[in-house]
């Protein structure tokens, strides 16, 4: 199937056909914010589904909270409430790809339907998404003696994670997985790692060269394309 939110530009190009290849088990991207990363990830992902090339979508986003001196977070009461505010990024994706879906529908059942999508339509929409792709969230403390299979991994804001926790992540998946890592060095918001020693710049280093075991692919985003107040920032 076609994809609801598809590249925009040539990097965003190149960053999508390397997540559909089956040539690449790992692809990293330093990308600016706003640059479409969780976007272009998770429709991606979701083609890959769909195409039942893996069974299922999880996504890992390393929030402040859970980072390596104390990755406790997936241990506290309340997770329903935690998973909704650390997943903020996955839901706004979804929301937009929900709203891209029934905006082109609306329009190829009528030109004059200029109908405005309801909260509840948009809504409804990614609660079927998140069950269709079977998309699941994990955080980091949780993923110890965890092991996930058939998936599409998207690690979001992987430069909060310390390099050993990126290795955690990355020593949980077997064979029949596929691992997007996205992040950017420009936004650490982590206090006990750095962009000199953080997972996404160990992941980029060991792009640089060629690994027997896996075929990794590393881009930039640079291009930001949620508006001119996010380019400034």
């Amino acid at each position: 199937g076609r994809q609801s939110v598809r590249p925009m530009n040539k990097e965003q190009k190149l960053f999508v056909n390397a997540i559909l290849s089956d040539m690449y088990q790992i692809i990293i991207s330093d990308a600016k914010a706003g640059s479409g990363k969780t976007l272009l990830s998770l429709a991606t992902a979701m083609r890959l589904v769909a195409k039942k090339k893996f069974s299922n979508i999880v996504y890992v986003r390393n929030s402040i909270e859970s980072l390596a001196k104390g990755e406790d977070v997936g241990y506290l009461p309340g997770l329903e409430e935690k998973f909704k505010i650390y997943n903020h990024p996955l839901f706004d994706s979804l929301r937009f790809i929900a709203k891209s879906e029934l905006t082109k529908s609306n329009a190829n059942k009528s030109r004059a339907n200029t109908t405005v999508i309801s909260e509840d339509t948009i809504t409804a929409k990614v609660d079927e998404y998140i069950e269709k792709y079977r998309i699941q969230t994990m955080w980091v403390g949780e993923m110890r003696g965890r092991t996930i299979s058939d998936a599409i991994v998207i690690v979001d804001e992987i430069q909060n994670c310390s390099a050993s926790t990126g290795q955690l992540i990355l020593s949980r998946l077997d064979k029949n997985c596929k691992v997007i890592c996205i992040g950017s060095n420009r936004q650490i918001d982590n206090l006990y790692t750095n962009k000199y020693i953080n997972a996404l710049t160990k992941l980029l280093k060991a792009s640089k060269s060629e690994h027997d075991e896996v075929k990794m692919f590393a881009c930039e985003l640079n291009k930001v394309l949620r508006g001119p107040i996010t380019e400034f920032a």
